[in-house]
C-alpha cells in the first residue's frame, strides 16, 4: 500500500511538471532551450543529479534567473526531465543517442540504463556502428556485447559502409577483437557438435 501512495504522489508531481503552468508556485527553476522555457523544481532534480545540484546552486545562478541549455534540443531535454519526474519517457531511434549523452552528462545512471535497454532492441545494419560508438564511449557493457555480436554476424553487410571507414582506431580494434572471439567460439561450438 505504501508504494501505491508514493506512486500517486509522484504522478501528481509529474502532472504539475507536464502542465508547464508558469503561473503556479510549484516551480523554482527555469531552463531555456532554443528560446523556449521549461519549468522544473529543484526538489525533483537535485537529489537525482549532482550536476543539476551544482547548476542550480546559489554559486552559479541567481533566483528567478533562467539556466541556458545549449547542447540539447528542447524536446530531448523535456524527455529527460519527464524521465526524472515519472520514470518513463518517449525514447525513439532519433533521440536515444542525445538522451544517452544527457544521462551521462547529468549523472543519471538509471536513465542511462533505460536508454541502453531501449538501444538493445533497435540494433540494425543502419545504426549498428553508431550504437557501437555510443556503447563504447559511454561504457555500456551489455549493449557493447550485443552490438559486437551483431556486427560480427553482419560484417558482410557493414564492410562497405562509409560509416565503417570513419570509425576511430579504438572502435575498429574493438570490433576486430570481438569478431575473433566470436569466430573462435563458433569454431569451438562446431568442434563439439562433430
Amino acid at each position: 500500500m505504501d508504494q501505491q501512495i508514493l506512486y500517486k504522489f509522484q504522478m501528481k508531481r509529474f502532472e504539475v511538471f507536464n502542465a508547464q503552468d508558469s503561473e503556479n508556485d510549484h516551480f523554482d527553476v527555469i531552463f531555456e532551450i532554443n528560446g523556449k522555457k521549461l519549468y522544473a523544481n529543484t526538489f525533483m532534480l537535485c537529489p537525482i543529479s549532482t550536476t543539476f545540484k551544482s547548476m542550480i546552486s546559489d554559486r552559479w545562478t541567481k533566483r528567478d534567473e533562467t539556466i541556458p541549455i545549449q547542447d540539447y534540443t528542447f524536446d530531448d531535454f523535456k524527455e529527460f526531465l519527464t524521465f526524472i519526474y515519472s520514470g518513463k519517457c518517449a525514447l525513439t531511434n532519433e533521440n536515444v543517442f542525445a538522451l544517452i549523452d544527457m544521462a551521462e552528462f547529468y549523472g543519471v545512471p538509471e536513465f542511462k540504463k533505460a536508454c541502453e535497454k531501449f538501444s538493445l532492441n533497435i540494433i540494425d545494419t543502419d545504426n549498428a556502428l553508431k550504437i557501437h560508438e555510443y556503447a563504447f564511449k559511454y561504457s555500456m557493457a551489455q549493449l557493447k556485447k550485443s552490438i559486437n555480436i551483431f556486427i560480427a554476424k553482419n560484417l558482410s553487410n557493414l564492410i562497405n559502409s562509409e560509416k565503417l571507414q570513419t570509425l576511430q582506431k579504438f572502435a575498429v580494434k574493438d570490433i576486430i577483437v570481438s569478431i575473433n572471439k566470436i569466430s573462435k567460439q563458433e569454431e569451438l561450438f562446431e568442434m563439439v557438435n562433430i
